[in-house]
């Protein structure tokens, strides 16, 4: 009994995991295509239908780079990374560009289309790109059945793998984990500044 669950925790965390990564893909899409969206938007006749069409693509490519986040990061812990593979150091690293990214959302007009958002745009390709890189060049590089397994190259990026090099997974988690704490650090002194600001105004 406790195999399977435990098999069922390893595929579940799996899943999630490959999930997010495809979800970050998917918003990284979403924000480069943006001008295609509002070429769409600028055609409509009707303002509500305007409206639904904006309103559904700032929730999927928003709502899309929210999970891809979240499910990456319920995963960059010692504890699964012993049992699942993920590709180090592309996915942790991806998943640290994408929060920076929507920190950038949260506190600044990333809104309309001027420098900033161009920026952030890079930043979530970025991450993305690493994400992509992580789980087509590690995650799933070519098994034993393929001869081009025991190429050196692929040797290599096979012992990138999480599960494959404990050394390498404990290494870049405190890395991630003293990024994480900074970031959390930044977006407690930027909330406490933003909130300090507007309760001036208002006095």
């Amino acid at each position: 009994m406790n195999s399977t669950y435990k098999a069922l925790e390893v595929w579940t965390a799996q899943t999630l995991l490959d999930t997010g990564i495809l979800f970050s893909i998917i918003s990284a899409l979403l924000h480069i295509g943006r001008p295609y969206f509002e070429r769409i938007l600028s055609r409509m006749t009707l303002r509500v239908a305007a409206d639904l069409w904006w309103l559904v693509y700032v929730i999927f490519r928003d709502g899309l780079l929210f999970f891809a986040v979240l499910f990456i990061f319920l995963n960059v812990n010692l504890d699964l990374m012993a049992d699942i593979k993920v590709g180090l150091p592309f996915v942790p690293i991806g998943m640290i560009i994408l929060i920076i990214a929507l920190i950038i959302k949260v506190f600044w007009n990333t809104e309309d289309f001027n420098k900033l958002a161009k920026i952030n745009n890079y930043i979530i390709a970025s991450g993305a790109f690493l994400n992509m890189l992580g789980y087509i060049l590690v995650m799933e590089s070519p098994g034993e059945e393929y001869e081009a397994a025991k190429q050196p190259i692929w040797i290599f990026l096979d012992s990138l793998k999480s599960n494959h090099n404990p050394w390498l997974a404990t290494v870049v988690f405190y890395i991630t984990f003293i990024l994480l704490i900074g970031i959390f650090a930044i977006s407690l002194y930027l909330f406490a500044k933003q909130y300090g600001k507007k309760e001036s105004e208002n006095v």
